[in-house]
């Protein structure tokens, strides 16, 4: 395992301890009021877009804070679930005014869900999969006969 930057110790302490609160946020309040709390919004207008592309502009604090989410939800005993990496990063990048988007697309004749951060830059979205998916309350694209 690689060891952690000494200034990096700092943000990764930060991560870790928000990853237990946004734990407990999950298992005993709603994802509204959760993502609200940790600073990243629930999306709840629809996006007349598709998701951006482009990665958000985070500077040199901002990765040092993404790098340090990634680096504790990657060991997290609960699961890297990109809901719960997406309110970490959001709490730690709230400094950008991230909303977080829920979104679902049918795969392999399943519904599945991702969650991931808006920002006025671009997108948080350590999976790299916001484009295949639809965010929620946005209007149903017309299906081809």
């Amino acid at each position: 395992m690689r060891r952690v930057p000494v200034r990096e110790v700092p943000a990764v302490i930060a991560a870790l301890a928000l990853a237990c609160a946004v734990e407990v946020g999950l298992r005993t309040l709603s994802l509204p009021r959760t993502a609200r709390l940790v600073g990243a919004p629930l999306r709840s207008t629809s996006s007349p877009t598709a998701p951006q592309v482009r990665g958000a502009r985070l500077g040199r604090r901002g990765r040092r804070q993404a790098r340090a989410v990634q680096r504790v939800m990657r060991h997290w005993p609960f699961g890297d679930t990109c809901l719960r990496h997406a309110l970490v990063a959001g709490h730690r990048l709230r400094r950008f005014d991230p909303e977080l988007v829920v979104g679902v697309a049918k795969v392999d004749g399943e519904i599945r869900a991702h969650a991931w951060l808006e920002f006025d830059t671009g997108l948080y979205d350590p999976l790299r999969a916001a484009q295949a998916y639809l965010p929620l309350g946005s209007p149903r694209p017309v299906e081809e006969e």
